[in-house]
């Protein structure tokens, strides 16, 4: 698989809340827990903090103006449920011992969330105006770099596109290239269909590991 596939996988993947989550009275400062109810041993707590940092990072990859201010709900929910599918895949990896990433692999995911959010003057000032720290991003790269191994690991397979399927997705116009020449455009639609197939399987994967594992979902945003 690609790194470059699972590069951006978690700014983009929204993932449905099951009907079954928890949604008690909030508190403060924690936006959800995840492997428990509370915090403890092996449970994880999300804060709200950190899902704000991330709703901004996010954000600030989609338009020129510094990322301050109010969030909306949905940026908020939809950021919630980014870390909580991380959260679950590095605790499966946990549990798998998958090896760690190398330090160059944690730059690596360090730089691409710098360059998204528009250079490292631009990042600072984010941090800055959130009252984030540096930490606080080198912690979010080296889950992520975490997850992105682990990914590549064990979803090699499922990425490598043969020529029939490119032509039956080509002929079907299910694809943003109609009325391109086939030829013109065989190996991008090949690199779109493997990111398609990439998103399903980790979103089943995750549905998976929810449905198994406790997730106590305590913030109120609405998706």
């Amino acid at each position: 698989m690609s790194r470059a596939l699972t590069a951006s996988l978690f700014l983009t993947l929204a993932l449905a809340s099951p009907a079954s989550a928890q949604r008690p009275r909030r508190v403060e400062g924690v936006a959800a827990f995840v492997g428990g109810t509370a915090p403890g041993s092996g449970t994880v707590a999300i804060l709200r903090s950190d899902v704000t940092l991330h709703a901004r990072l996010a954000l600030a990859g989609q338009t020129s103006r510094l990322p301050t201010g109010p969030l909306p709900d949905a940026l908020l929910a939809a950021a919630l449920e980014e870390i909580i599918g991380e959260v679950l895949i590095a605790r499966e990896a946990d549990r798998l011992r998958a090896a760690r990433p190398s330090d160059g692999e944690i730059a690596e995911e360090r730089a691409r969330i710098e360059t998204r959010a528009g250079g490292a003057e631009r990042l600072t000032a984010i941090l800055r105006a959130a009252g984030a720290t540096s930490e606080e991003v080198d912690a979010i790269a080296r889950r992520r770099a975490y997850v992105d191994a682990f990914l590549r690991a064990n979803l090699e397979g499922s990425t490598v596109i043969s020529d029939a399927q490119v032509d039956r997705v080509y002929d079907s116009e299910e694809h943003p290239f109609a009325r391109r020449p086939r030829e013109e455009v065989r190996e991008v639609l090949r690199a779109w269909i493997a990111a398609q197939v990439l998103q399903r399987d980790v979103r089943r994967w995750i549905e998976v590991l929810r449905s198994r594992t406790t997730v106590r979902v305590i913030a109120e945003w609405e998706a």
